[in-house]
């Protein structure tokens, strides 16, 4: 327990404006912890602490692939969110080995 403020980040998946099926709402969310796009981890007393590693990451084109709202998306981009996805996990993993 930590007296004081606590902030909490939660991802809340929205079919309607992610523009995918309602029963694959759980999929992409569980998606978005596997490819990295939402790493689940904590932070207390300044020390970094991962809580699920998905390891090896997924491709970030399997999540962003099916949902609507990233039709737009061309391959260039998506290499480039996959290059920034891999490169905050790495320095996440990086924080986790600071004391």
């Amino acid at each position: 327990m930590t007296d004081g403020p606590s902030y909490l980040h939660i991802l809340s998946v929205c079919p309607t404006g992610w523009r995918i099926p309602s029963d694959l709402a759980i999929r992409y969310g569980k998606l978005a912890v596997k490819t990295g796009i939402f790493p689940l981890y904590e932070v207390e007393h300044g020390r970094y602490r991962i809580t699920y590693s998905p390891e090896p990451l997924g491709p970030v084109s399997e999540y962003i692939k099916g949902q609507g709202r990233f039709r737009h998306l061309t391959d260039d981009a998506i290499a480039h969110i996959q290059e920034k996805v891999t490169m905050e996990w790495e320095e996440i993993k990086y924080l986790c080995t600071l004391k």
